[in-house]
């Protein structure tokens, strides 16, 4: 796949100007603060992100350490800009919006101002709106660094929220999470361009991945093919480190320990294992989801292939039944019925079946994809919604485990991540070429 320049997704005027307005109407009794990433990149990240919502709402990708406030009282949207970011101590000039106020232009702003004034401004505005302060919550719980009782130290939003309850303790914080949720669960025209753009990109990379995965290759090597892919396909790098976990490192425990393992669990593959595939590309400001399971000796035994073609019934199942107004319960529901319709079918296969229908079993699991790759679902599929269908099952060490990414059309669902293997006969095909 050849490489392709790539240029940040930017939102026009007048869908910035749509998302604001829903989000005021929401909470229309306080400020909306929608703070960017002032922190710098990582040395080990690809480039630097910026922090999502407000990369939603200001269409801004680039700008570091601003912030935007929507006030509902007026109707206005304010940009604070701080002074140029420093890397190494070095201050970065060419990226002062005060000194190149063109930076900041795309934001749409009533006005920009300097952060500066920040702190006097929200002191003469807060007692107008009931001193009520709206700011975004995580996804999913974030560490503080410190023991239960103390202050945070870590945490983007757990430090703004305890940094405004400090500097304003007359206001009271709200969560406005469920509003930017169902905002950003829905997709438009041109997020979907670059989503699908993506798509194809982690595609790509995860058949680069999957071809390298052998007997006495090491996670890290494949790990390694997965980035490449992702540069050759045109994608500034991964939106996520690879996993490429082989035999019990596969399992969603050891799978989740690895944020906290300096060698990431890596192993080297084994004949007979399996690799839980995990993968996704960023580019234009956006991300991706892929994943399949991969078998080390490039075919499945037969007992794997009949677990895993049981699952790919299912799966395919809940794809077909995907459609707008469908609550994801639905989809899951639809892939459990032909999995149970399956071991009817055939008797041998009646206790997988019971497996893949265990509490415990497989866990199907749906999840938007967007500005970031993993995001919250809203309550049920609309036109426009990207997102990731993953379902997942542990047998003894082996793990089961695929992914797509998928747009809901007005009359059903068209996968984006095509062209990858479904069956354990497709698999082994792919894996000879």
């Amino acid at each position: 796949m050849p490489s392709e320049i790539r240029v940040l997704a930017a939102p026009t005027r007048a869908e910035l100007n749509a998302r604001r307005s829903q989000l005021m109407t929401a909470h229309r009794d306080g400020l909306i603060l929608i703070p960017g990433n002032g922190a710098e990149k990582g040395m080990t990240d690809p480039g630097w992100m910026q922090a999502p919502t407000f990369q939603y709402f200001s269409g801004l990708a680039h700008l570091p350490g601003a912030l935007l406030v929507l006030d509902p009282a007026t109707n206005e949207t304010t940009l604070f800009t701080g002074p140029a970011p420093a890397a190494f101590g070095v201050p970065i000039s060419s990226l002062d919006a005060g000194l190149h106020p063109e930076i900041a232009a795309g934001a749409y702003a009533d006005q920009v101002l300097s952060s500066a004034v920040l702190a006097g401004w929200m002191s003469d505005r807060l007692p107008g709106v009931n001193s009520v302060i709206y700011l975004d919550s995580p996804r999913r719980p974030e560490p503080t660094g410190v023991p239960e009782g103390m202050l945070p130290v870590l945490g983007f939003h757990a430090l703004w929220e305890q940094s405004l309850r400090d500097s304003y303790p007359d206001a009271e914080v709200r969560s406005m999470a469920e509003t930017v949720r169902r905002l950003r669960w829905v997709k438009s025209d041109s997020e979907i361009v670059e989503l699908r753009r993506n798509a194809v990109a982690t595609a790509h990379a995860l058949g680069e991945g999957m071809r390298a995965v052998g007997v006495g290759v090491s996670q890290r090597s494949a790990e390694a093919a997965v980035v490449a892919g992702c540069l050759a396909a045109g994608a500034e790098g991964p939106s996520f480190w690879p996993w490429m976990m082989v035999g019990p490192n596969g399992g969603f425990g050891r799978l989740v320990q690895s944020f906290f393992d300096y060698s990431s669990l890596n192993r080297v593959m084994e004949a007979g294992q399996l690799v839980r595939a995990d993968v996704g590309c960023q580019g234009g400001g956006y991300g991706g989801d892929v994943g399949r399971t991969v078998p080390v000796s490039g075919a499945f035994t037969p007992a794997q292939a009949r677990v895993w073609d049981l699952l790919i019934e299912g799966y395919l199942a809940g794809l077909e039944a995907m459609r707008p107004g469908l609550p994801l319960d639905s989809v899951r529901a639809a892939s459990r019925k032909r999995i149970a319709e399956g071991g009817s079918e055939d008797p041998s296969l009646a206790e997988l079946a019971l497996a893949f229908n265990a509490e415990t079993g497989v866990d199907w699991h749906i999840h938007g994809v967007g500005i970031e790759s993993g995001e919250t679902p809203g309550g049920q599929l609309e036109a426009g919604v990207v997102l990731a269908y993953e379902p997942m099952i542990v047998i003894g060490d082996d793990a089961f485990y695929l992914e797509d990414m998928v747009v809901i059309t007005a009359t059903g669902a068209e996968v984006l991540s095509t062209g990858l293997p479904y069956s354990a006969a497709e698999m082994a095909a792919f894996l000879a070429r």
